[in-house]
């Protein structure tokens, strides 16, 4: 018995369209583009503007330098999956009842691009700066400070204390560097007061902390003692340089007349006072000109006779100058007049800008009033005291270790005077 067919459908329900789809390489949710969408992005703000708004920027220059940045958060929106279907198995297939074979990107609009973005170049905003690494603490060199470094082994490292921060600042100073010449005299009028003993002590300062070589010319016609302080032998150099100076014309034929200590060069003075009274401006012009070809910062040792020929030249050619005096009610006086004769000789600039130094041959007695002294030379830029030292007062050959602590901190004081006047003059 043959059944008769049903003719009665079963209504037959379409395919329910997914509202989301999961995308399975990322397990990240992805919503299916519809004109509805599209039309809702088109008249939406763009990133760029959300975030020009936001800045208070709203000028196209402003919206092209934000470009790079909106091109990144775009992708982070719903239009970063326009060219790509909504299941990555289903392309090519039946997209449902009466649909067709649908491709990758069939049903995806293309994003808008921002209103002025690219129109007109903009300028560039300034990049944000991130620290990357921690500033790092310096180790701690003396003090407790330091002792409490090494007790831990480097894991508790409080730093530098307040006296060790000073003198790297100082040091620091030192080694500022020198752009162009610099010379520096050692000159008073009156001898005797540890002029030659300062700018050795001062130039062993400088050229133990500066990252460039330092010479210095004993420049004293009266039989100086320079090279005496710094290398011990007594040696005849500046005399012979002026009388062969058309011969010197490179750093080794120069090297003849000067002796070194370290990184410390040094033109020895005339021994002979009949030749070192001989000599004249010009020829201390023509022994500067010479040295600074190979060495731009010189340091002077003078005699005490301002009005030798030869004061003229080293005057002219100073930029800075350290005024050495006791550390007394004469010495101060002698600082003073100097300054005024600086003043009234045309070398008022360096009267303006000059170092007193005043140094202790023995204990101050008490009775001297030590501010008195001070604001009597207070038309000096700077005053520094150097106290009383054996080592310094017994005229041997200079060893900077033996000065004791408070004197070589005067030292380095001067030296860090001294470069604290580069270009002043220039």
């Amino acid at each position: 018995m043959t059944m008769p067919p049903n003719t009665s459908k079963k209504p037959v329900n379409p395919r329910p369209e997914p509202d989301v789809v999961r995308y399975t390489a990322t397990a990240r949710p992805w919503r299916r583009d519809d004109a509805a969408d599209r039309a809702a992005r088109r008249h939406s703000p763009s990133v760029v503007s959300v975030a020009l708004g936001a800045m208070g920027t709203t000028d196209e220059a402003g919206a092209s330098a934000m470009a790079g940045a909106a091109g990144a958060a775009t992708m982070t929106s719903s239009d970063d999956v326009r060219g790509m279907p909504a299941n990555p198995s289903r392309v090519g297939h039946d997209d449902g009842p009466g649909g067709t074979a649908t491709s990758a990107t069939a049903g995806y609009s293309s994003p808008t691009p921002a209103s002025g973005v690219g129109a007109v170049p903009g300028r560039t905003l300034p990049p944000v700066e991130v620290p990357m690494v921690r500033p790092r603490t310096p180790k701690p060199r003396s003090g407790w400070q330091s002792v409490a470094y090494r007790v831990t082994g480097g894991r508790w490292n409080p730093g530098p204390g307040e006296r060790e921060r000073r003198q790297r600042e100082r040091e620091a100073q030192i080694a500022t560097q020198l752009r162009g010449k610099h010379v520096t005299a050692f000159f008073c009028l009156k001898g005797g007061i540890s002029k030659t003993s300062t700018t050795a002590a001062t130039s062993i300062a400088l050229s133990d902390l500066r990252p460039d070589p330092v010479f210095a010319i004993d420049a004293n016609p009266d039989a100086g003692d320079l090279a005496e302080r710094l290398v011990g032998e007594k040696l005849s150099g500046i005399a012979a340089l002026a009388r062969d100076i058309d011969d010197v014309d490179s750093l080794e034929a120069l090297s003849r007349y000067t002796a070194t200590r370290g990184r410390l060069t040094v033109l020895p003075g005339e021994p002979n006072p009949m030749l070192g009274d001989s000599l004249r401006a010009d020829d201390f012009d023509a022994v500067v000109q010479v040295v600074q070809r190979y060495h731009s910062f010189v340091q002077v040792d003078c005699g005490t006779g301002v009005t030798h020929p030869l004061m003229e030249g080293v005057l002219r050619y100073a930029d800075t100058v350290v005024i050495p005096a006791a550390w007394s009610v004469t010495g101060a006086k002698r600082a003073a007049e100097t300054i005024d004769w600086l003043r009234d000789h045309g070398f008022a600039h360096l009267a303006d800008t000059c170092i007193v130094v005043l140094t202790a041959k023995d204990i101050v007695s008490g009775a001297v009033d030590k501010d008195a002294v001070l604001d009597h030379l207070s038309r000096a830029a700077d005053v520094i005291v150097v106290p009383a030292d054996p080592h310094v007062a017994d005229g041997a050959l200079l060893d900077w270790e033996s000065l004791q602590p408070a004197t070589r901190e005067a030292y380095l004081d001067i030296a860090a005077a001294i470069t604290r006047r580069f270009d002043a003059h220039r």
